[in-house]
């Protein structure tokens, strides 16, 4: 092989190394997005009254963290609950809550099911043992362009 072909060989390989690097990006990229959308979902639910009221239950103990929270979307077509967050470490959360994937002893733990339009949600205070697929939704949310709003 002469100098020239081992020249040619070296751009091209540097040329699929660097592309595969790029479309790894893509999908880092949109799974951040998806992650985001989810966390602003989350984030409206807990506006809400009845999941607001129970952040501010668990946050009145003097805790001086923020509240936990743990996020599942129910599939009782399947009997099975689903974590809503990819991922150990989600960020998502503000000065009051922040979502955690591990169980803890006392947390206020969100259920999403969707629905047509968006989803139905409710949320209540549990431990790690008290999670259900039952549950009467407190609310919906859908989808107005860029941000979630309360459902009819």
């Amino acid at each position: 092989m002469d100098r020239f072909q081992r020249w040619t060989w070296g751009v091209v390989g540097m040329a699929l190394l660097v592309g595969a690097g790029c479309a790894h990006q893509a999908p880092l990229a949109v799974r951040r997005e998806v992650e985001a959308d989810k966390c602003s979902l989350v984030q409206s639910v807990l506006k809400e009254p009845t999941p607001s009221r129970v952040v501010e239950e668990i946050a009145a103990q003097g805790r001086h963290e923020p509240t936990p929270v743990r996020v599942y979307v129910r599939r009782p077509e399947q009997s099975m609950l689903e974590r809503f967050f990819e991922g150990d470490e989600p960020r998502c959360g503000d000065s009051t809550f922040k979502v955690v994937q591990d169980s803890v002893l006392d947390a206020v733990v969100v259920y999403l099911q969707e629905i047509r339009e968006g989803y139905a949600y409710d949320a209540r205070r549990a431990g790690p043992d008290e999670l259900t697929l039952e549950g009467k939704p407190q609310g919906t949310l859908r989808r107005a362009g860029p941000t979630w709003v309360v459902g009819n």
